[in-house]
């Protein structure tokens, strides 16, 4: 019997690997993206056969395909029976603050990075003609920021909403194969991001008009992260709606869902921005 088998993106910490974890403690083998070698090493010896690491960076087109290629190889007879595109990064500032390259970086890697993974690897879900083995589903992690604008966040929310519609269409697009496209959303994770303020960058903003909302970001921050769900409730999030017959479009997962999307979503435009000015100042 075929073990079944995912491919993840972006393993190393986080989502990626409360993801990875999850999914190995429920029989799956998983295929999972490092930059690092040492951390590769370090999942591999945590894991043993149940992990199969893929070195490369979702920004760089020729690592995709020598992995791609690798990965056709080791399923054999086989489909993966989900792709996650979690890989990702966040880059803050207020959008007239914030520099073209960074802004361009963050598309590169949380969209177009996306985009490149889904190009190589969708195939392998079973996203091509002729291709009669179990199909598979792909989850794209985008944020209740892909679909709620929030100050000082602008690229990232930018990527994210990219994300969203971009899933959409992949969604109808790959009907005519049988592969499924989902989008799953989380509001506040505990991940490592709550332990990279930029104190260099909040320390430029404050000869800024942003100076005042700057100082609140620490104790908001610190705020959120006492809330935040384990990453690896994401993962079995993603595990039960791969096996849900009735599966969802899209997924919020999100502590204290009324505050974090519930009202947002009930409220005009107009009140929202309101209510966030009032917050954030």
């Amino acid at each position: 019997m075929i073990k079944k088998s995912i491919m993840i993106t972006g393993v190393s910490t986080g989502i990626g690997l409360g993801t990875l974890n999850y999914f190995v403690k429920n029989g799956f083998h998983v295929y999972g993206s490092i930059r690092n070698s040492k951390d590769a090493s370090k999942l591999k010896k945590i894991y043993k056969d149940n992990f199969t690491p893929l070195n490369f960076d979702v920004t760089k087109e020729a690592q995709l395909k020598k992995a791609v290629t690798f990965l056709k190889k080791d399923l054999q007879s086989s489909n993966l029976h989900a792709l996650v595109n979690n890989a990702g990064v966040a880059i803050s500032g207020p959008l007239l603050h914030q520099k073209v390259k960074d802004f361009e970086k963050q598309i590169d890697i949380n969209l177009n990075g996306a985009f490149r993974v889904i190009k190589y690897f969708a195939p392998l879900c079973g996203a091509e003609k002729n291709n009669n083995f179990t199909k598979g589903v792909i989850f794209n992690i985008s944020s209740i920021s892909g679909k709620i604008g929030m100050p000082g966040v602008g690229a990232y929310t930018a990527s994210k909403f990219g994300l969203e519609g971009l899933s959409h269409t992949l969604r109808r697009e790959l009907m005519r194969y049988g592969v499924d496209v989902v989008i799953i959303a989380p509001g506040p994770i505990k991940t490592q991001i709550f332990d990279k303020i930029d104190k260099k960058f909040l320390a430029s903003l404050k000869k800024t008009d942003y100076a005042k909302a700057a100082r609140g970001i620490p104790r908001r921050m610190k705020n959120a992260k006492k809330i935040a769900f384990p990453a690896e409730e994401v993962g079995k999030l993603i595990f039960n709606a791969l096996h849900d017959s009735n599966r969802k479009t899209r997924y919020t997962i999100t502590p204290d869902r009324m505050m974090y999307w519930t009202i947002p979503n009930l409220v005009t435009d107009r009140m929202l921005d309101r209510l966030i000015q009032k917050r954030s100042g």
